[in-house]
């Protein structure tokens, strides 16, 4: 589900308080089949339905239990003619069916009269607006049914993910309009009103939430890839820009049909366009995946390489789901790492398989970053983790899960070997196809195809939380054999994640230039010994395929910084990766991680480019306020504007994406920090576009346009919205509208803000602008949402709501915010905002404390070295 990487708020999205209990149904029955009936009224405000739900009676029973939400029951009862007396729990979201005498075991029929609602939030069933080619609106009808306590608003439902049923469904539609559901159509007829009747073909036995259909006017690309039909789904005039995204579910499906061992199980496999943007990308529908369009289309004229590895990584994310997490789903939340860990994995293989010039592993990186900066922090958890209530639910759908859980999967692969790590994936999904797992069902199956144990490696990495520490004690070397003491504990970023842990740490090393690699196991604070083949200096985390952060002693340290050209890229990239994160933990001083940052040449990796950017925005934020921020800012311009003199503004025959998406981070940053001709150069570009496109490619047409937004005053930020407003294509108008959530001028940063209550912005997109709007102005940004909270609350989507003035706060590294922050959420979000309140809280703290105590080392070396870049200054 990449739909819940934001999912932040889920409680009040499902209609409960937090701390509510996620509750199970009675076990004393069990769904097998649904047929659901719906019709939208005309106004597409709601829908009339009917269900026929046939279940079984495991117990005896004189009510039946199912999930319910907004919907208003009507007439029910059973084939055999009994009536249901029908009442509701709404707070439980359940509908009660009771009888006048149990029900023996056996198995059932019920068939159930009822309406619900169509509304403009993103989850049950929801409307749209879609603009064709010719610049008509019609509107669009889609499903939403994941994750939790959601596909209860279209149907009674069963609503776990353990008790999975087939499901039929029928709709009826108005003349002209299509539909798509999760199967083909069985059969299509015109009723006498002249409106359609589709009645979809079964589905596989499957999990409610996976339910959809979607009702619109369409364009659509196809092809076949033996049995199985492949299309995307578009608005009307949009359909080739799916081409890209076909390609990239064709490749995926055939190497998961190999990898997995078993065929897509389905005739078709449909991708489905939603206009716009929102809080996240992609939900995977068995046979019909939902997709926000940034993240499914590709236009020619305006995507970046960035978008195009983000289409074809979130694709072949989706695909991996429709065997890990659809043919084999998680029986509880506690599991949820089985769907999204393993999916987010099976990416970046599938990715490093048809696109290995992108080095995918090495952009990758920086998901293992998102996760061990959550990882470190108070409010982390573990992998797996018991499920009681729907805020203990929401904090699953996080980097946890789905980052650090592709992670520590790549780390065992490694461990074990991609041949005996296959074999278990293949067992494991034979043996629970069209079923549900838990984690311990892989971990025997891993253990059995493992050449050496390896369960207790992994039960470690996921049913507890942390990073794992490995100190590099000391390297001797005697006798052409070099001895490297190491010993494990734990990087942690406040006093409870320093408490220390043990992890079994599956360690690779080896001498720099011998090629030679050593593997042993690391656990616990006593000094352990590896021994290495060679004479040299010594590189832990080979390839930083483990997930654990190294640090060095001097003498080490030394050794790698002296000799970090001859490293190869994914390794500089990890030696600064740890290098930066362990001096603003404290374990390290900042200056050995600047060296590093100086041997960075203007013509490095891409990848390394892009860890400079992050990491210098970084400081640059947690300099606001500080005297020596300028003298930060004339340091970063002078080290970006080399790289930006080698990258050049255009792309070049035959340079890497990757380089192509360094160019556009290292514009961007430059113009963040105010580097004047990189704005002048930039503005130049964009305005003169208009008679001359060639001064814009599509590589850098939305780093060109944030740039511009930055900087705008007046008069050029009018322009960005002239043009947003005047856009028929929804993704270049959310480019445009979200370079203006980027200028730094506070009076039009309000401006901005004030924009977000208007229809100027389209609601999925409010949220995304508000968020923007704070990286600059996180102060203001708050004053903002805390004032108009009542005003802009309707306009965000459900999962935002309760968490937007934390987001907001979480930019600022003024800790007075905090009693402000703490007070709103408690009178106006109340126990639904408490985790990210939390992580809140954590983040805002950590960057005071960095403030404080790290950031005059920085001073420091800045002054030491000033000379360098002091033309600049």
């Amino acid at each position: 589900m990449s739909v819940c990487l934001l999912f932040s708020g889920l409680a009040q999205a499902a209609g409960l308080a937090s701390g509510d209990g996620l509750e199970r149904l009675p076990d004393d029955t069990r769904p097998l089949h649904y047929l659901i009936s719906a019709q939208p009224n005309k106004d597409n405000t709601g829908f009339t339905a009917k269900a026929s739900l046939r279940f079984e009676v495991l117990k005896p029973t004189a009510q039946v239990v199912v999930n319910s939400r907004d919907l208003k029951i009507g007439k029910a009862q059973l084939k055999n003619g009994a009536v249901a007396k029908v009442s509701g729990d709404p707070a439980r979201h359940r509908t009660l069916f009771s009888f006048d005498k149990p029900l023996p075991l056996g198995q059932y029929e019920l068939n159930v009269e009822y309406t619900g609602l169509i509304t403009e939030n993103i989850e049950g069933v929801f409307r749209v607006d879609q603009q064709s080619p010719d610049g008509k609106r019609q509107q669009m009808l889609f499903t939403h049914l994941c994750c939790i306590g959601t596909a209860r608003k279209f149907a009674p439902i069963w609503d776990q993910p353990d008790l999975k049923a087939v499901f039929e469904l029928e709709l009826i539609i108005p003349a002209g309009l299509d539909a798509v559901a999760n199967t083909p159509v069985a059969k299509r007829e015109t009723l006498p009103t002249g409106e359609s009747k589709l009645r979809f073909e079964p589905s596989p036995r499957m999990s409610s939430y996976l339910l959809f259909f979607a009702v619109g006017k369409f364009d659509k690309v196809e092809t076949q890839l033996g049995a199985t039909k492949l299309g995307v789904y578009t608005q009307p005039g949009k359909g080739e820009q799916g081409r890209f995204a076909l390609q990239a579910t064709a490749d995926s499906v055939k190497l998961y049909n190999d990898y997995f061992g078993i065929d897509y199980p389905l005739p078709k496999l449909d991708s489905i366009a939603f206009p716009g943007a929102g809080g996240f990308g992609a939900m995977e529908n068995w046979g019909a995946i939902f997709y926000f369009e940034p993240y499914l289309l590709v236009n020619p004229q305006l995507a970046t390489q960035r978008d195009r590895q983000q289409v074809y990584v979130v694709v072949a994310h989706e695909v991996a789901h429709q065997w890990f997490g659809n043919l084999v789903t998680m029986k509880w939340w506690d599991d949820l790492w089985l769907n999204e860990g393993f999916a987010t994995w099976m990416a970046s293989k599938a990715t490093d398989r048809y696109k290995p010039e992108w080095n995918v592993w090495r952009m990758d990186a920086e998901s293992r970053e998102q996760a061990m900066s959550q990882d470190a922090r108070d409010f982390t958890h573990p992998i797996v983790r018991p499920v009681r209530t729907y805020e203990e639910a929401e904090l699953s759908f996080d980097s946890i899960t789905y980052e650090k859980g592709n992670q520590v999967i790549r780390m065992i692969e490694a461990y074990v070997g991609e041949d005996a790590f296959r074999t278990a994936i293949r067992a494991h999904v034979k043996k629970h196809a069209y079923g549900n797992a838990v984690t311990e069902d892989l971990w025997k199956e891993l253990e059995m195809a493992s050449p050496f144990p390896v369960a207790a490696i992994a039960r470690d990495f996921t049913v507890q939380e942390g990073v794992p520490l490995i100190d590099v004690i000391s390297s001797k070397c005697v006798g052409g054999k070099t001895t490297v003491a190491v010993r494990q504990g734990r990087f942690g970023l406040d006093a409870k994640s320093k408490q220390p842990k043990e992890w079994r740490v599956p360690v690779t090393a080896t001498v720099v230039g011998t090629n030679k690699i050593a593997r042993q196991v690391v656990r616990g604070a006593a000094p352990s010994e590896i021994s290495l083949e060679g004479c040299g200096p010594v590189k832990v985390n080979l390839g930083e395929a483990g997930y654990y952060r190294t640090r060095y002693d001097a003498a080490s340290f030394a050794q790698l910084e002296k000799n970090f050209a001859r490293l190869p890229a994914q390794d500089q990239l990890g030696l600064l990766n740890d290098g930066y994160n362990l001096a603003e933990g404290g374990f390290t001083e900042f200056p050995g991680y600047l060296n590093l940052a100086l041997k960075v040449p203007a013509n490095a990796d891409p990848v390394l480019w892009l860890h400079l950017t992050r990491a210098l925005g970084t400081l640059d934020k947690l300099y606001r306020g500080r005297a020596e921020h300028e003298q930060l800012r004339a340091f970063a311009r002078w080290k970006l504007s080399g790289a930006l003199r080698e990258l050049g503004w255009v792309e070049r025959d035959g340079e890497s994406a990757n380089a192509s998406i360094a160019r556009a981070e290292v514009v961007e940053l430059l113009a963040s920090l105010r580097d004047s001709a990189t704005q002048k150069e930039a503005l130049r570009r964009f305005q003169g576009a208009t008679t001359d496109p060639a001064l814009i490619s599509g590589g850098m047409h939305q780093a060109i346009v944030n740039a511009v937004g930055m900087a705008a005053d007046a008069k050029t930020l009018d322009d960005v919205l002239a043009r947003a407003a005047k856009s028929t294509d929804s993704a270049q108008s959310q480019i445009y509208l979200m370079a203006a959530a980027r200028v730094q001028d506070p009076v039009l940063a309000t401006r901005m803000l004030d924009l977000t209550l208007t229809d100027a912005v389209p609601a999925p997109l409010v949220g995304n602008m508000v968020r923007e709007i704070a990286q600059s102005h996180p102060a203001l940004t708050f004053d903002y949402v805390t004032s108009k909270y009542e005003t802009l609350a309707p306009r965000l989507e459900s999962f935002t709501r309760t968490s937007v003035a934390q987001q907001v706060a979480g930019n600022s590294v003024d800790v007075t915010l905090l009693p402000r922050l703490e007070k709103f959420v408690a009178e106006k979000v109340g126990d639904a905002g408490r985790e990210t309140l939390n992580r809140a809280r954590s983040t805002m703290t950590f960057s005071d404390e960095v403030r404080r105590e790290r950031l005059p080392e920085v001073d420091g070396w800045l002054r030491e070295h000033a000379s360098a870049w002091k033309v600049q200054q």
